[in-house]
């Protein structure tokens, strides 16, 4: 196991991958719910980058910790896997059809 110092934001944090992982999401989710979504924005990318360093290093195990949801995710409609929530297409299909013109016959 490696150790990690984190110079965060506005805080230090020392230890391996998950608990510095899991301490910026907890301070992320704390941002969250105070109404500073910048700050928790900064907060879950830090989160994220340990995480992705959890992964690299074969202890990440995505049953036990899911990368974590940022404010940009939820406005987004994406889940914890980058995937939309629905299980429909990606793009939406219009299914308007376009103005006639009325000089021209249809038919």
């Amino acid at each position: 196991m490696q150790t990690f110092d984190s110079s965060g934001p506005s805080v230090k944090i020392r230890g391996n991958a998950y608990q510095v992982f899991e301490r910026y999401v907890a301070m992320a989710r704390e941002a969250a719910t105070s109404g500073d979504r910048i700050a928790a924005e900064n907060l879950y990318q830090h989160a994220e980058h340990y995480f992705r360093i959890m992964n690299a290093d074969g202890q990440g195990n995505p049953l036990s910790a899911p990368r974590p949801m940022t404010p940009a995710d939820t406005e987004m409609g994406m889940g914890p896997e980058g995937d939309t929530d629905d299980q429909g297409p990606a793009e939406s299909v219009s299914t308007v059809a376009p103005p006639s013109d009325p000089e021209i016959p249809q038919g």
